[in-house]
C-alpha cells in the first residue's frame, strides 16, 4: 500500500462506520416478561382458552405458530396433518449426553448374593444420583435388556457365568434400574383415548370424540410403563406393580429409595377440543391425577410434562405433578432439585427488522457520544490535521465502537428456558424459572454448586453484519435469577462438551481446532477465562482423572487438501490443569482412522473408569482403510473391527494399552449408517473381571490378562439388539 492512498482509504472506511452508526429503521418488538409465577389450571375449558391464546400470542411475538383456522401466521405456512398420528408426541426420549462424573454408589447390593463388593456402577453426573440404564450389575448378577427380552445373567464367579432367566416385554423396553431386590423397568407404548379410565382427566367422551367428523374415532396417544419387579429370585421375576403414565419417556433418577420419572406429552392445537390431561395408572385405575400448572409466559409449542415419584421398596405410588411448557429435551439433576430445560426459538429477521441500530436520535443525527463513548465521525479537514499516533487511535476506537455495537445489537436464535423443581423424598415442589441465551450441549452443560446454577451455553446471533456463533457461561442463583455470566468466548466455534469441577469449568470448543479452556467461577458473579489450549481434534466428552487431570474422548482431526478439517479417529487425550493458565495435553492416543467411532463419544454411560484399579476402558469401532486392487483398479476398502480397548492410565506413564476384547469383523461399506450386532455398547467389571456387552453376547475377560477371554454369555438371537436399535435399512442406502 502507498502512502498516498492512505487517508483516501481511511475516508472510505470512516464513511462505512458512519453509516454503522447512523443506520436504523423503525419499529421495536417487546418480549413477554419473564416470571417464575406458577399457576393452576381448574378446568379443562381454561387450558384449552389458554393454549389457544398464548400460542396465538407467541405467534405474533416471534413470527411462527398456529391459528386457530390453521392459516399461515405472518405469512408463514404451517403444516396441519389431517389425521391424528398413531402414536402422538416426541421420540427423541432422553438426550444423548456427551460427559460424565464418576461417583454414584449403587443403590441396593444384592444381600443374599456371593457376588463381589468390587464392582463398577453407571457413570453418572451426581454422586448419588443414579441414572437408567439398559444394563446394570449388582457385584453378582448382570441385568439386561437386549430386543424386547429382559436377561438376567448370574455374572460371577465368570467361570460359570450363565444367562438365569429371560422375560418377554409386551411394550418397548428402555431402561432399567435396580434397587436391591427390586428392578424397575421403563417401557413404552400406547393408549387409546377412547378405551382410557378418565378419573381425574379433563377431556371430553369419546361420543364427543366419534361426532368430530374430521377427527378419527379413535387415536392412540403415548405411555410408559414403570413396572415393578420382585427379583429375590433371579430365575422367576415377578411383576409386583405396573404403572402407566400418560406421555413419552423422557428420563429417570433414583435417589435412595425414591424414584423420580419425567415423561411428556405433546399438546396438538388441533385436537384442543379433545385434551385429557395426564394421569397415572395402575392397571385400569386412576392412582394419581396430577394437578395441572402453567406460568404467564406464552410458547409455540405446549407439552404436558409429568414429574412421578415412586417407592421403589414398596413399589408404590407417591406424588405427581404436570406443568404446561415447551417441549423440552434435557434434564440435569442434583440431590435436591430437578431442572427441565427447552429451547425458545425466535424469528430472527422478523426482529431484526424491527430492532433499532442506534441508540438515540443525537446518534442518528450524527451529534453527540454514541452510547459506547465514540463521537460521532469528524470532519475529513480536522482528522488530516490530527497527528499520525493520534488518526490510529481514533481509526481503532471506531473499528471497536463497531464491533461493541454489533455484539450489542446481535438477536440470539434460541433461549434456553430452565424450570427448577425441589425434590425430596418423593415430594415435588416448583421453585423458579429462569432463561439463558443460547442452547445447552448436553446435561452436563448444567451443573448445581452452593445452591447456584451453572450452565455453558452456544449462542447463534444474527447481527447488521451476518450471523455467527460464540459460547456462554451463566451463573443463576437459587431463584433462577442471573447473577454472573461470561460471553462471547471462542467465536465461530460451539461447545463440544464441558465439565464443571468445584469451582471450574472445563469447556471444549471446536470448528477448525480444539481450544480447551479452564474457567474460573469461584466468584459467581464474575466468570473469567484463566488459560487456555489449542490443539488439533476435539473431545465429545471429558472426564476428571483427579483434581489436576482432565480425560478427554473424541476425535483426531487433520486439515485435509482443500483447506478445510477432516475428521480422523477416536481421540484420548490427557490433560494436566494444574497450571490453570497454561493446561498442556501431556498424552493421547488415536484409534483407527476416518470412520472409526465409540458408543462413548455420544453416551456417557459407555465410559467405564476406574483410577483405583487403573482401568479405562473404551467401545469401539475401530475401520481400517486398507488400499487393495479390484478389476485392476486401486480403492480403498474398509476393514472394521468391532469390540473394545483397554488402558491402563496414570498422569506419569499416560495411556498404557492393556489389551483389546473383540466380538467380531467385517468389511461392510454401510457401518456408517447402522449398528452391527458385534459393536459393543457397554462394558462393566466384577473384582477382576472385565465384562463387554454386544448385541448378542457377553464377553468376561481378565483385567489382568484382557486378551484371554474366561466365558462367552450368549444374550439373544440373531434378530435381537441391545438398546437402543439402530433400524436403518441398507436398502434404502443403495
Amino acid at each position: 500500500m502507498t502512502r498516498s492512498s492512505f487517508p483516501f482509504l481511511v475516508l472510505i472506511a470512516l464513511a462505512l462506520l458512519g453509516a454503522i452508526f447512523a443506520s436504523g429503521c423503525a419499529g421495536t418488538v417487546v418480549a413477554p416478561a419473564v416470571t417464575g409465577d406458577i399457576h393452576k389450571f381448574g378446568s379443562a375449558d381454561e387450558i384449552r382458552e389458554y393454549i389457544k391464546n398464548n400460542t396465538a400470542l407467541a405467534a405474533s411475538e416471534d413470527g411462527y405458530g398456529y391459528r386457530e383456522d390453521m392459516s399461515p401466521v405472518n405469512g408463514i405456512r404451517t403444516m396441519v396433518p389431517t389425521a391424528a398420528p398413531a402414536v402422538v408426541g416426541m421420540a427423541e426420549s432422553s438426550a444423548v449426553a456427551k460427559g460424565v462424573s464418576q461417583g454414584a454408589a449403587v443403590p441396593g447390593f444384592w444381600a443374599g448374593s456371593a457376588g463381589s463388593a468390587d464392582h463398577s456402577v453407571t457413570n453418572v453426573q451426581v454422586a448419588g444420583v443414579d441414572e437408567p440404564d439398559f444394563v446394570k450389575n449388582d457385584g453378582k448378577y448382570i441385568y439386561v435388556i437386549t430386543g424386547q427380552t429382559l436377561a438376567i445373567v448370574d455374572a460371577y464367579p465368570a467361570a460359570s457365568a450363565s444367562v438365569v432367566s429371560r422375560t418377554e416385554i409386551e411394550n418397548s423396553p428402555r431402561d432399567i434400574f435396580i434397587d436391591g431386590n427390586r428392578l424397575v423397568l421403563f417401557a413404552t407404548g400406547t393408549a387409546d383415548t377412547d378405551t382410557a379410565e378418565s378419573s381425574g382427566s379433563t377431556g371430553v367422551s369419546a361420543e364427543k370424540i366419534a361426532m368430530d367428523y374430521y377427527r378419527p374415532s379413535r387415536y392412540s396417544m403415548p405411555v410408559t410403563h414403570a413396572v415393578f419387579y420382585d427379583i429375590t429370585d433371579r430365575a422367576h421375576p415377578k411383576v409386583t406393580k405396573d404403572f402407566t403414565i400418560d406421555g413419552d419417556y423422557i428420563d429417570a433418577r433414583l435417589i435412595g429409595h425414591n424414584l423420580y420419572l419425567v415423561t411428556r406429552e405433546q399438546v396438538y392445537t388441533y385436537y384442543l377440543d379433545t385434551i385429557t390431561t395426564p394421569v397415572v395408572r395402575e392397571g385400569t385405575k386412576t392412582v394419581i391425577a396430577p394437578d395441572v400448572y402453567y406460568f404467564d409466559n406464552p410458547e409455540r409449542q405446549y407439552a404436558f410434562t409429568t414429574v412421578s415419584s415412586f417407592d421403589t421398596q414398596a413399589a408404590k405410588e407417591r406424588e405427581a405433578k404436570t406443568y404446561l411448557v415447551g417441549t423440552g429435551n434435557l434434564m440435569y439433576v442434583s440431590e435436591n432439585a430437578m431442572y427441565i430445560t427447552y429451547q425458545k426459538y425466535h424469528n430472527v429477521y422478523r426482529t431484526m427488522k424491527a430492532q433499532p441500530l442506534i441508540d438515540t436520535e443525537e446518534d442518528a443525527a450524527g451529534s453527540g457520544s454514541s452510547a459506547s463513548g465514540v463521537s460521532a465521525p469528524i470532519f475529513w479537514e480536522d482528522f488530516n490535521k490530527m497527528s499520525e499516533s493520534d488518526k490510529q487511535a481514533y481509526i481503532q476506537k471506531m473499528k471497536n465502537a463497531e464491533q461493541e455495537s454489533i455484539k450489542k445489537k446481535e438477536i440470539d436464535q434460541t433461549t434456553t428456558v430452565i424450570h427448577k423443581i425441589a425434590i425430596s423424598n418423593g415430594a415435588i415442589s416448583y421453585i423458579a424459572r429462569g432463561e439463558v441465551p443460547g442452547v445447552l450441549e448436553s446435561q452436563f452443560s448444567m451443573d448445581e454448586y452452593k445452591g447456584n446454577l451453572r450452565a455453558a451455553t452456544t449462542s447463534n446471533v444474527y447481527t447488521t453484519r451476518g450471523s455467527y456463533e460464540y459460547n456462554n457461561v451463566f451463573v443463576l442463583d437459587s431463584g433462577m435469577n442471573t447473577i454472573g455470566s461470561l460471553t462471547h468466548v471462542a467465536e465461530q466455534e460451539k461447545i463440544y462438551s464441558a465439565r464443571f469441577i468445584s469451582d471450574r469449568l472445563y469447556l471444549v470448543t471446536f470448528k477448525r481446532i480444539d481450544p480447551f479452556f479452564v474457567i474460573d467461577l469461584a466468584d459467581p458473579r464474575a466468570p473469567k477465562i484463566l488459560g487456555k489450549l489449542k490443539i488439533p481434534g476435539y473431545s465429545d466428552y471429558l472426564h476428571p482423572y483427579d483434581a489436576t487431570h482432565i480425560i478427554g474422548v473424541g476425535k483426531e482431526t487433520a486439515t485435509n487438501d482443500w483447506g478445510g478439517v477432516s475428521t480422523k479417529g477416536i481421540k484420548l487425550a490427557l490433560f494436566d490443569v494444574s497450571d490453570v493458565e497454561h493446561p498442556k495435553q501431556i498424552d493421547k492416543v488415536e484409534i483407527g482412522d476416518a470412520g472409526s467411532d465409540s458408543a462413548a463419544l455420544s453416551d456417557h454411560k459407555a465410559f467405564l473408569f476406574s483410577k483405583e484399579k487403573n482401568l479405562l476402558v473404551i467401545p469401539a469401532r475401530v475401520v481400517r482403510n486398507q488400499a487393495t486392487v479390484i478389476e485392476k483398479k486401486d480403492v480403498t476398502q474398509p476393514t472394521i473391527w468391532y469390540g473394545a480397548y483397554v488402558f491402563g492410565l496414570t498422569p506419569e506413564t499416560g495411556f498404557d494399552l492393556k489389551g483389546t476384547v473383540q466380538h467380531g469383523t467385517g468389511s461392510d461399506r454401510y457401518y456408517y449408517y447402522g449398528s452391527s450386532q458385534a459393536e459393543v455398547k457397554r462394558s462393566l467389571y466384577i473384582d477382576n473381571v472385565l465384562y463387554t456387552l454386544s448385541a448378542q453376547k457377553i464377553l468376561a475377560n481378565s483385567i489382568a490378562d484382557v486378551n484371554t477371554t474366561i466365558k462367552t454369555i450368549e444374550l439373544a438371537g440373531a434378530d435381537d439388539v441391545l438398546y437402543p436399535p439402530v433400524l436403518i435399512e441398507k436398502a434404502i442406502m443403495e
